[in-house]
């Protein structure tokens, strides 16, 4: 019962994050790529089914593709991130998220999360970006440029947010 719970929480704060982004984020920053949907790659607890997870990634990737019309760059970007999630989270906190069952991201000292973040932001982007300009729809020499833009532009609204749930606490 506890797994079908989480599930439907997890689908709820995907189709809340597609919504955030598609309604608000893609009209309101046309030039600019923000992507808050890798906030729930962020988030998802990191006990739980690594297929599952994985699933879900390419659940929201697939339904940002289709409300954008992309073809797929965004379903592959975020299963990517979602995949090496555990590799950057044991580079920046060491082997101690391994050894705890109850282990969160909130508990991350500010630059370690921070550089966690921005890492698996910039994954994301520079890959989106690479495949955005392989699929033909926009041919951009300073595409390291716009990945790093990007991804600042989206850490700080992934830190705005984790601002704003500590407080919460």
């Amino acid at each position: 019962m506890n797994f079908i719970k989480s599930f439907i929480v997890s689908v709820f704060l995907i189709f809340l994050l597609c919504l955030i982004q598609i309604s608000i984020l893609n009209p309101l920053f046309l030039g600019c790529y923000s992507y808050i949907y890798v906030l729930f790659i962020l988030v998802y607890p990191y006990n739980r089914n690594r297929f599952v997870f994985l699933f879900l990634s390419f659940l929201i990737g697939c339904i940002i593709d289709h409300c954008m019309n992309s073809g797929g760059i965004h379903a592959f970007s975020a299963t990517l991130s979602a995949f090496l999630r555990l590799n950057f989270l044991q580079f920046f906190d060491g082997k101690n998220f391994i050894n705890r069952n109850d282990f969160s991201i909130y508990e991350l000292p500010f630059i370690r999360k921070t550089l966690y973040i921005f890492s698996l932001v910039f994954t994301h982007h520079f890959s989106l970006l690479i495949l955005e300009i392989l699929k033909g729809t926009t041919f951009s020499k300073i595409i390291l440029f716009r990945t790093i833009f990007s991804s600042i532009f989206t850490t700080i609204l992934c830190i705005i947010y984790f601002f704003f749930r500590k407080i919460k606490h």
